[in-house]
C-alpha cells in the first residue's frame, strides 16, 4: 500500500505537467492574432512579439476621435492654434416681403429694399409727379410701372398721320399796287375764299441705327383749292383784281423732312429724345380770274430742332399692351421765316412677336410759320385734332 500510493501520485503530477506545458507551448508559438477584434489574455499580451489590439470605433465617433488627436498634437507641440473641422454654412436669400413671388418680365419694378408706399393699401404708390419719375404721373396706376414700348437698334418705324386743320388767321402780300405801293394783304380764308379746314396727311418713316441714335424722314402734302368771288379789290402779284369777279385759288406747300434722332434718355417708363434736321418746302401760291392769272412759286429751305418725350401711364390688360403719352416740338428757321411745331396725343400700344408692336394715336397738332417783308408777307397758322396708326419692326 506505500508503493502503490507514491505511483499514482507520480502519475497525477506527470499528467498535470503535461497538460501545463502543452498549454504555455500553444500560448507562446501561436499565430499573432492582433489584428483580431477583441480582447487578448494576460498571458498572451505578455508576449514581446505581440502588437496591441486596436479597440474598436463607432462611426459615430470618428470624427470627434480625429480631432482629438490633432487637438492633442498641437498641445504637445505647442502652438496655440488648434485644428478645427471646417463648418459648412448654407445662406439664404432674403425675405422680401414689399413683392410676389411672380414678377411679369415686361414690367419695372421698385428697386431692392424701397420701402412700402404710405396708406392702408400696398397696391398704388405715390411720388413725385414729375416727367421722368417712374411713380409720377399715377392716375391709380399699380405699384410696379408697366414697360414703354419703343424702337430698337436695326429696327423701322413707319407711320402715316391725318390731320384735320383748322386754317387760322393766315394772310399772304406779295408784289406791289399800280405806283409801286405795298400790295394787298390778303387772308386766305376771308379774301380769297379757301376753305377753314382740310384734310392734311403726313407720312414719316424712321430707321434706328444704333441703341440711341435713328435718322427720321417725313413728307406732308398740303393742298388748298376754292371757287369764291372777292368781295373788294386787291392787288397780287402786280396784278389788279377787281370785286364781284368770280377767282379760282389754290394753295399748294409740300414739306419734305430730314432729320437725325439722339436718345438723350432712356428708361423701362420713358423715353426722350432730342433732334435737329432740315426741312424743304415747295410752295405755291396762284390766284386766277377769267381774264388773267398771278402766281407765286418757291422753294425755300428751313433748319429745325426740338425734343419729344414719351412717357407710360399704364398697362393695358396682361398682354404687355401699354397706355401712353407723346408730346414733340420743334422750332423752325432759317432765310427769314420763324416758326413752331408741337403735338401732344396719347398712344395705345400693342407688342407682336420678335420685338415687333403696333400703335394707334390721337391728339391735338399747331403748326405756326411766318415771314414779314414789305413786299413778301407769308403767315400761315394751323391747328386741329389729328390721329396717326403706326409700326414698329
Amino acid at each position: 500500500m506505500v508503493i502503490i500510493r507514491p505511483l499514482k501520485v507520480l502519475v497525477c503530477l506527470a499528467i498535470l505537467s503535461t497538460f501545463t506545458f502543452v498549454t504555455a507551448g500553444w500560448g507562446y508559438n501561436g499565430v499573432d492574432i492582433s489584428g483580431g477584434t477583441g480582447i487578448q489574455g494576460e498571458a498572451l499580451s505578455a508576449d514581446p512579439r505581440g502588437k496591441p489590439a486596436t479597440p474598436m470605433r463607432s462611426l459615430g465617433t470618428s470624427g470627434s476621435s480625429h480631432k482629438s488627436s490633432k487637438s492633442h498634437k498641437s498641445h504637445t507641440s505647442g502652438t496655440s492654434s488648434s485644428t478645427r473641422s471646417p463648418e459648412v454654412s448654407i445662406s439664404y436669400p432674403p425675405a422680401d416681403p414689399v413683392f410676389p413671388a411672380y414678377r411679369n418680365p415686361g414690367l419695372v419694378y421698385p428697386p431692392q429694399g424701397y420701402p412700402l408706399p404710405p396708406g392702408p393699401s400696398t397696391q398704388f404708390a405715390a411720388g413725385p409727379q414729375n416727367l421722368f419719375c417712374p411713380s409720377g404721373w399715377n392716375f391709380c396706376m399699380p405699384w410696379y410701372v408697366p414697360f414703354l414700348p419703343r424702337i430698337g437698334p436695326k429696327q423701322f418705324q413707319i407711320n402715316a398721320k391725318l390731320w384735320y386743320a383748322q386754317l387760322n388767321a393766315s394772310t399772304v402780300l406779295w408784289g406791289t399796287d399800280f405806283v409801286g405801293g405795298q400790295g394787298t394783304e390778303l387772308d386766305l380764308v376771308r379774301d380769297l375764299g379757301l376753305s377753314k379746314h382740310q384734310y392734311i396727311a403726313e407720312y414719316e418713316a424712321r430707321c434706328q441705327l444704333r441703341c440711341n441714335w435713328g435718322l427720321r424722314f417725313s413728307f406732308m402734302p398740303i393742298a388748298f383749292k376754292d371757287n369764291s368771288v372777292p368781295a373788294q379789290n386787291f392787288f397780287f402779284g402786280n396784278a389788279f383784281f377787281p370785286a364781284a369777279v368770280p377767282i379760282v385759288a389754290r394753295w399748294h406747300r409740300y414739306i419734305y423732312r430730314w432729320d437725325i434722332v439722339y436718345d438723350w434718355y432712356q428708361q423701362k417708363h420713358a423715353v426722350s429724345s432730342i433732334f435737329a434736321g432740315y426741312s424743304l418746302y415747295d410752295d405755291k401760291i396762284e390766284v386766277e380770274d377769267i381774264a388773267q392769272s398771278r402766281n407765286r412759286s418757291r422753294g425755300f429751305g428751313l433748319g429745325f430742332a426740338g425734343m419729344s418725350i414719351d412717357r407710360v401711364i399704364r398697362n393695358l390688360g396682361c398682354g404687355g399692351a401699354a397706355a401712353s403719352a407723346h408730346c414733340k416740338g420743334s422750332l423752325q428757321f432759317l432765310e427769314g421765316y420763324f416758326g413752331w411745331d408741337a403735338y401732344a396725343t396719347g398712344r395705345i400700344s400693342v407688342p407682336m412677336d420678335c420685338g415687333r408692336f403696333g400703335y394707334i394715336e390721337a391728339g391735338w397738332r399747331w403748326m405756326v410759320l411766318e415771314r414779314s417783308q414789305p413786299s413778301d408777307i407769308d403767315r400761315t397758322s394751323l391747328d386741329g385734332l389729328i390721329g396717326a396708326v403706326g409700326f414698329v419692326f
